[in-house]
């Protein structure tokens, strides 16, 4: 595996670091590494062997527990009542078990939070909404604040309905100038989420109560009238148990049918009902871009001219490709995967929105390994894109026509998951954390070259200074060069004795990136390391990557890891 990779060749398991960190925490800070301690663990019990033959395929295939899967049986219920006895004799005799769960607690206590969405105020002073949760609460807080520095005020807070944390806030959306927030809730972790309106100013709720809402995609018109909506379907209008699929678009107007029912359909009908539509509107409400995903690795856009009574038109073509529109100024900037494994912006007037008027602004970068644009939002009246380069985002700001202004510094190696600001504001809101550092929120305007501002951050006594992250590239079983990073505390010495636990993911064209996990510092400060490797299968280098990790070349990520 290469030189660099000698110091950290060991792979354990939870189970198995456990005796170590518990030597860490009683004082012995150098704690020897797990596999070492294996043999003083006592016996598990062992489950009675009654083999069931099943034949597959020409071939005899034993199962010796199947007697296990009679979850009910007594025989069953005392083997599980041995088991928990065996695991609690050995880890309630663990020296120093209490200080690791008061660390971890520290830990898991440090909270959340995320960017602002900003509403230009009509008064002149924008207002900034943002979800926060704090240390121990059970679900996050909408806050509104008046003005960059002004006083955050809790708008909605469902831990108040709950305090068990049994009611979940599950999305919401501002109006373009602040007035009105529409959101979803849901009980008991079911995500059924019914949608209500509050008034920013007051904290009033509006009438508006509309059920299946679960996940919903909102654009709000821009005079705050109403908006367009996805909706699930109501029992007895699909067959039983398709009651979460038939997802569709609908508009509704504030103060008319309070629950939906007389809401008019926009889009959906005769659509495939695992589909997912979610919608997008221009500046002027003129133009409704709706996004259907069809899957992880295709989706198309369909554009209706509200001006017109004419149903929503597809404007893409069919193929298997991914395709996400911001529409601004009568025309839509669409980012996709078309014929560019990395992805590529394009530009298309919405009235002649043809696959065949479409013009490259942004092409994709050089090289297989070149950056891929993950996001593009309108900004201030430019295009912010944020990128990933070798696992680590980056923001790069472009003109209208595709020209490149700058790149916006960021203040370290990091993770960047989402961007948020108005066409018509110049100051752009995104989140930045890392291996060492917790979700710090920062705003930095487009228009001019300075730096970025902290706007909230989360209170923590983890010193990022005390470690250090290297990334290391190394060759898997087919010579492809896989990236990793290595996180440990800075000066520890690598000499291949130091406990390591090896994270990977590879699939569904997601990204692993430097990622704040916090429980993960009661293994660093004692010595062990933290290593993430890159496996293709994921998106961190493109479709090509991705596509170099599914089907038949599954074994690519077994192979990576």
């Amino acid at each position: 595996m290469g030189t660099e990779l000698r110091w950290a060749p060991l792979l354990i398991c939870s189970l198995l670091s456990v005796p170590f960190l518990t030597r860490a925490f009683a004082g012995d800070q150098n704690a020897l590494p797990a596999a070492v301690m294996v043999g003083s663990i006592p016996s598990p019990p062992k489950a009675r062997v009654s083999p069931v033959i099943d034949r597959y395929h020409g071939h005899d295939v034993p199962d010796h527990y199947r007697w296990l899967e009679d979850a009910a049986s007594p025989e069953t219920q005392a083997f599980i009542q041995k088991e928990n006895a065996y695991t609690r004799s050995v880890l309630d005799s663990l020296p120093g078990r209490d200080k690791i769960a008061g660390r971890l607690r520290e830990l898991l206590s440090i909270g959340a939070v995320r960017p602002p969405t900003p509403g230009v105020g009509a008064s002149g002073s924008n207002v900034y909404f943002y979800t926060h949760r704090e240390g121990r609460q059970n679900q996050p807080v909408l806050y509104v604040r008046t003005g960059l520095s002004g006083k955050d005020r809790a708008l909605i807070d469902v831990n108040e309905s709950a305090a068990d944390g049994t009611v979940a806030l599950d999305w919401w959306y501002s109006s373009h100038d602040g007035k009105y927030i529409a959101y979803g809730i849901s009980a008991n972790g079911s995500e059924e989420s019914t949608l209500h309106v509050i008034e920013t100013a007051t904290g009033r709720l509006l009438p508006e109560m509309i059920d299946r809402t679960r996940a919903a995609s909102l654009a709000w018109m821009s005079d705050d009238s109403g908006f367009y909506y996805t909706r699930h379907p109501k029992q007895g209008d699909v067959s039983p148990g398709q009651e979460a699929y038939h997802r569709r678009v609908f508009f509704h107007r504030l103060g008319e049918s309070p629950d939906g029912h007389d809401d008019a359909l926009v889009f959906g009908d005769g659509l495939n009902p695992d589909y997912l539509p979610s919608v997008c509107l221009s500046e002027d409400d003129r133009w409704l871009v709706i996004e259907v995903d069809e899957g992880w690795s295709k989706s198309e856009l369909y554009l209706k001219d509200t001006h017109s009574h004419s149903s929503p038109v597809v404007i893409t073509a069919g193929q298997p490709f991914v395709y996400s529109a911001n529409v601004y100024e009568g025309r839509l900037y669409i980012l996709t995967n078309e014929g560019a494994a990395r992805y590529r912006i394009l530009r298309v007037s919405a009235n002649h929105p043809d696959h065949s008027n479409w013009q490259e602004i942004i092409p994709q970068s050089e090289g297989d390994r070149g950056a891929v644009i993950d996001e593009t939002k309108v900004v201030g009246g430019k295009l912010v894109l944020r990128t990933e380069k070798d696992a680590n985002s980056k923001l790069i700001v472009y003109s209208l026509g595709g020209e490149r202004l700058r790149e916006i510094e960021l203040p370290r190696v990091g993770s960047i998951s989402e961007l948020q600001g108005q066409y018509d504001l110049p100051d752009l809101f995104f989140d930045f954390q890392s291996f060492t550092t917790p979700t710090t929120i920062f705003s930095v305007n487009v228009a001019g070259q300075d730096g970025v501002q902290i706007w909230a951050n989360l209170k923590t006594d983890i010193d990022p200074s005390a470690y250090e992250v290297k990334q290391v590239f190394y060759a898997s079983k087919d010579g492809t060069q896989v990236p990793m990073f290595i996180v440990s505390r800075r000066g520890l010495q690598r000499n291949g004795k130091n406990p390591t636990l090896l994270n990977g993911y590879g699939g569904f064209d997601l990204s692993v990136t430097p990622d704040f996990h916090s429980s993960v510092f009661a293994w660093l400060e004692h010595g062990g390391i933290f290593a993430v490797a890159n496996l293709r299968g994921g998106g961190e280098y493109g479709e090509s990557w991705h596509e170099a990790g599914m089907l038949d070349r599954k074994q690519n990520v077994f192979d990576d890891f």
